[in-house]
């Protein structure tokens, strides 16, 4: 800003605020609080408009300044790195062979998810298709919703080890789903058997096993024509998917 410019927004800031003090002379205005901050903050939004050299980009000008002088291009690009090229963010890595080399992704497998202890092994066995499941049992007894069957899978726990392992999959918080022909995926439903794998919890004795299941509904027509299976077991923080057909 140029001294004379300068001297000119001092005198009309000065001028406005002895048209604030009234008739009296050599009195202090009674101001209030918001009156002086309001004078404040138009004396320097002034003087910031007309300072060259304090351009906000958050100020919306719309009369061009006849003396704003643009930046140089050259300031505001980026450097350029050795190889002559500006620096980019996420460049995929290329390897030898040319071939991009994605950003390795953490797998678990299915003991891992459901929390099993070391020598703890999960297997499928078979499938079955029933209106009501066990179809003689003492305990419990599932029975299929009118036009659903059930889907009952059929798994093994092994104990491989050499001692006696303790065996809580409620525990870990995993939640089983299941996916039939690719598009058909629910939640394993949680039924009144102490072999239900989803909530499973006991003992196995070293180089036992003990049989478990998981159990959905499917439409009937469905039920009759099954192509693929696969299970998906996952919690808060890891997951495994495993074809079982």
């Amino acid at each position: 800003m140029t001294g004379k410019r300068r001297f000119s927004v001092i005198t009309a800031a000065a001028l406005l605020m002895v048209s604030l003090t009234g008739c009296a002379e050599n009195q202090i205005p009674d101001l209030s609080g918001e009156e002086i901050q309001a004078i404040g903050e138009y004396v320097a939004v002034t003087m910031m408009k007309y300072d060259m050299n304090h351009r906000s980009r958050l100020m919306d000008l719309t009369v061009p300044d006849a003396d704003y002088v643009p930046e140089s291009s050259a300031e505001t690009q980026e450097p350029e790195d050795a190889s002559g090229m500006a620096p980019v963010d996420d460049t995929p890595v290329v390897n030898s062979s040319g071939k991009e080399e994605q950003s390795a992704v953490p797998s678990y497998t299915l003991e891992e998810v459901a929390g099993l202890p070391e020598g703890v092994e999960v297997a499928f066995t078979e499938r079955g298709i029933y209106d009501n499941y066990p179809e003689e049992g003492d305990f419990f007894s599932l029975n299929a919703s009118a036009g659903k069957k059930l889907l009952v899978l059929h798994f093994s726990i092994s104990n491989t080890g050499e001692q006696e392992q303790n065996v809580d999959i409620l525990d870990s918080g995993a939640v089983f789903n299941v996916t039939v022909n690719e598009t058909y995926t629910r939640r394993a439903l949680t039924v009144m058997a102490l072999n239900d794998l989803s909530a499973y919890e006991g003992t196995v004795a070293a180089g036992e096993k003990a049989d478990a299941i998981l159990v959905i509904e499917v439409d009937t027509d469905m039920a009759e024509n099954i192509s693929s299976v696969s299970l998906q077991v996952r919690n808060e923080e890891k997951s495994h998917t495993l074809k079982l057909e």
